[in-house]
């Protein structure tokens, strides 16, 4: 592969030869002979990262000391920053040698870049940040991890968001977290040494405080295991020894410590291990989701440029995770040549090819599920040395990461200006020399959210909480752009069968956790597909759940409710109990933004109804919450008409109905005072089934949000001495809120009966003495265009374009003649 690369560069000139006739053997032999230069201090730097780790298990252990002790690397120190520096220097002797032989110096960063990527000159932010602050780490291992598991979506966040907490970020700023904004949290992190063994827990006690902390509010507590050097890694995944090894002693830990899952952060697989990589991650897969009473989840740090990075297949690493952490940043890192964008949201002519929206429409390319992937953005930015102020100026040293909160501050004080072609904000000052910070903030942030909603993504994250120190601006662009607040797009759904499963996801391999029972109501938000996920007292477990509503049509498990009240949690967490006062019992506990319907009051209190086993309790929610009488007030009716059927004629004074078949794409549920409004007073009002004669209600199924539904509509021909055509432009309204565009109804009214139809004996099977049921379309052409036998349902229309069409079928009693009108 390497001799290949070398190969497509034949057109390269040297001063003193010409490279078209030189034999191809001196440039081999001198890749060669730097490879291995590079891989012996490779060994070199992973054996001493390897020492290191050995010395901190053997401190600990001779210590015998569970809760942590101050890790002193001074006796190494002088080690380690040699097997450092030793391919950086050995770097830059190539370097000079290929300046002084290659004429166009351009081709010399395409000859030397694979070969920065192999011997990871340039690390990732994720181990700058980790080898910079070893020096001050305790090491030892977490206790006092009471707190109850919690699933991880939390309060109305209709996306994932995932964020990396760094050991070294102090308990004190936890305090500044938003947990209804979070879903996950993964601490970093456990070192993986080459043979399969790991580190203790750096800062034990501050992985017990997020642990505790993030379940009472029902957010997922991950742990990270890292293997930096791509020499480390390879030797871990070649021996099926090493990987076992590593395997078991992860899923030791999840044992041990509850843990809610996994991450994986391998910096960098190479090729060469491309598959034992995917071997891994499948066996430890397969265990994490079937070895423990409850499936536990895997999430993978991968690099955003896959072609880069051959040795990640992400297809195959997104079919045996629960999702693919894209590390959405570091496209210009400390190291580069020039000071630009750490994480550019589009791609330019100006910045080139890659960037957020590219490497993620690439790694959609290869097949990845869109649901498996979740958009890593940084809290941080790089501050560079330059030659000028002007964006793309060469850089003079390496950058600094600066976190956001001090790029905000730096910000403020040099002048904020913004990059039109990468939508990526930066600053520019002079101290000695010129300097140049990029770094993200909430406006680069919306723009990369929109990519999430825009592409349907699992979600978003961050490198890394605590890094916003405070600073409200990143969460409140997160709740604008991935959350919704109730009442806001807030439903309620009603039980309309017995036994229904409430389970932890969308499908039926989750885990059930409860039987919800005919008649109770539940404040659901989002749904996937027919799944509606629904609040869950968060001290039960899990935060959220999803309960199975059916298509609407064929499968109603699940109706729609306007008028149930409902009360939003305020409290950070609030006791439920079995009676209206401060002496009965806890029966558990409900977050901050959680909603619940109200089953009764008393005094101040309010019984709600439960998805888990208590089914009722009662909380203080005068002071507590926020009531709603209804939620449909605040939200909108909307409806997506696909087709209606209407009687082709009528007789006068005869009653008939009108079926429209439609999908609600709003967030209210579809009840009797949705219906079909008119203009003007209409001829064919039935007193029994109209609100007025300007508006028919409609009835049938409650239909939900998402739902699928046929609403029935009841009308009356008017008496005439004269066959008539009535045509009307109508619309669907619920409550005076239009919900649909107009569209418009013709019927044929006679006078008086004309009699039976001559020919319908053609149709009766004389052995049964029964009509058969069948139906036969044409358009307005009289060209048969469909027809079948048994029921006619709206999915025998997909495949036709909207218009008009006749339908002339039998239910298995009678023939009929319908109309049907399709609008979409």
């Amino acid at each position: 592969m390497l001799f290949k690369s070398i190969e497509n560069f034949t057109n390269v000139d040297f001063y003193f030869f010409d490279f078209n006739i030189i034999n191809m053997r001196f440039l081999y032999i001198f890749f060669i002979l730097f490879l291995s230069l590079s891989l012996f201090s490779q060994v070199f730097e992973d054996t001493g990262k390897i020492s290191i780790h050995r010395y901190e298990k053997e401190l600990n252990e001779t210590s015998k000391i569970d809760t942590g002790k101050i890790f002193d690397k001074k006796e190494i120190k002088g080690f380690n920053c040699f097997v450092f520096l030793l391919p950086i220097f050995l770097f830059l002797i190539t370097f000079l040698i290929l300046f002084l032989f290659i004429k166009n110096k351009k081709k010399i960063f395409f000859l030397i870049l694979p070969l920065l990527i192999f011997i990871n000159i340039f690390p990732s932010i994720h181990y700058e940040d980790y080898q910079k602050n070893l020096k001050d780490v305790l090491w030892g291992f977490p206790n006092g991890l009471n707190e109850k598991l919690n699933e991880s979506k939390s309060k109305g966040l209709l996306f994932n968001y995932y964020g990396y907490l760094p050991y070294w970020i102090d308990t004190l700023y936890y305090s500044n977290f938003q947990y209804d904004l979070l879903t996950h949290i993964s601490y970093f992190s456990i070192d993986i040494n080459s043979d399969g063994s790991l580190s203790s827990f750096p800062n034990p006690s501050r992985f017990s405080k997020i642990y505790n902390d993030g379940h009472k509010r029902g957010v997922r507590i991950h742990l990270t295991f890292t293997l930096f050097g791509t020499t480390n890694v390879t030797n871990l995944l070649n021996s099926k020894t090493s990987r076992d090894n590593c395997i078991n002693n992860i899923l030791n830990y999840v044992s041990t410590y509850s843990l809610d899952g996994v991450n994986i952060d391998f910096e960098f697989v190479s090729s060469s291990v491309r598959d034992s990589f995917k071997i891994f991650i499948q066996d430890l897969s397969n265990r994490l989701h079937t070895q423990f009473s409850k499936r536990l989840e895997l999430y993978i740090a991968v690099p955003p440029v896959y072609q880069w990075y051959p040795g990640y297949d992400y297809m195959s690493l997104s079919n045996y995770s629960d999702g693919l952490f894209v590390m959405c940043y570091d496209y210009h890192w400390s190291g580069s040549s020039e000071a630009g964008p750490v994480s550019p949201t589009f791609n330019s002519t100006f910045w080139g090819y890659y960037a957020v929206n590219t490497s993620l429409d690439d790694i959609l390319s290869l097949g990845v599920d869109p649901k498996k992937i979740i958009v890593g953005v940084p809290y941080y930015g790089y501050d560079w040395p330059t030659e000028s102020d002007t964006l793309k100026s060469k850089t003079t040293g390496s950058g600094s990461s600066v976190i956001f909160k001090n790029a905000k501050v730096n910000s403020q004080n040099y002048g904020r200006k913004f990059d039109s072609y990468s939508k990526t904000p930066y600053y520019t000052y002079y101290s000695t020399s010129y300097h140049q910070c990029f770094y993200d903030d909430s406006s680069s942030l919306r723009y990369k959210f929109g990519i999430v909603k825009g592409k349907d993504l699992q979600g978003s994250g961050c490198w890394a909480l605590g890094y916003d120190d405070g600073v409200s601006d990143l969460w409140a662009v997160l709740k604008e752009e991935l959350s919704v607040t109730s009442p806001s797009k807030h439903f309620v759904v009603k039980v309309n069968t017995t036994n229904l499963n409430v389970r932890e996801g969308p499908s039926t391999s989750y885990d059930i956790l409860n039987v919800a029972n005919y008649g109770e109501k539940f404040v659901a938000f989002d749904f996937d597909g027919y799944w509606y996920k629904i609040y869950y007292p968060s001290a039960s477990f899990p935060y959220y759940a999803y309960i199975y509503g059916g298509d609407g049509i064929n499968i109603k498990y699940l109706e729609g409710d306007n008028s149930s009240s409902v009360v939003r949690i305020t409290a950070s967490l609030l006791n439920v109990r079995e009676g209206p006062s401060t002496s009965y019992p806890i029966l558990t506990q409900v977050s901050y933004n959680q909603n619940f319907v109200v089953d009764s009051f008393v005094s101040t209190w309010a019984r709600i109804i439960l998805p888990d086993s208590n089914k009722l309790g009662f909380i203080s929610y005068s002071s507590y919450s926020q009531l709603f009488d209804s939620l449909s007030v605040f939200n909108d009716c909307e409806v997506l008409i696909d087709s209606m059927i209407t009687p082709d004629t009528v007789f006068s004074g005869d009653s008939f109905e009108i079926k429209i078949f439609l999908k609600n794409v709003g967030y209210l549920s579809l009840d009797s005072i949705f219906g079909i409004s008119f203009s003007e007073n209409s001829s064919f009002f039935y007193e029994n089934f109209w609100l007025d004669s300007t508006f028919a209600k409609s009835y049938g199924h409650k239909t939900l949000p998402g739902q699928n539904g046929v609403k029935t509509f009841y009308f009356k021909a008017p008496l005439i001495l004269k066959d008539s055509l009535f045509d009307y432009n109508i619309i669907l309204k619920r409550n005076g809120d239009i919900s649909s565009d107009y569209f418009k109804i013709e019927i044929f009214v006679k006078s008086k009966s004309s009699g039976k139809v001559d020919d319908e004996n053609f149709l009766r099977d004389e052995d049964a003495n029964l009509y058969k049921k069948f139906y036969t379309i044409y358009d307005i052409s009289g060209r048969l265009v469909e027809k079948g036998e048994g029921d006619f349902s709206s999915s025998k229309m997909k495949g036709l374009s909207k218009g008009l069409y006749f339908m002339i079928f039998s239910d298995g009693k009678s023939l009929n003649k319908k109309k049907i009108l399709k609008l979409k």
